[in-house]
């Protein structure tokens, strides 16, 4: 559905648009966030279809810094 596709997208840039204002790396956010570097980077794609509670794993450390 494109409704889901443009969510995952703006979603995907939100979250790297967090991690470069904490000068955060993917593996850094990965590692602190128990998520693996390849799933943060489909994210950030717009590709992975993130659960709610992984949302808040990534929220908790932008949270933290």
């Amino acid at each position: 559905m494109p409704y889901e596709s443009e969510f995952l997208k703006q979603l995907g840039n939100r979250v790297r648009e967090m991690r470069a204002l904490r000068g955060m790396s993917r593996r850094e956010l990965a590692r602190r966030s128990g998520l693996s570097e390849r799933f943060v980077a489909q994210i950030e794609a717009g590709k992975g279809n993130v659960s709610i509670v992984r949302l808040l794993r990534i929220a908790l450390v932008f949270r933290c810094e």
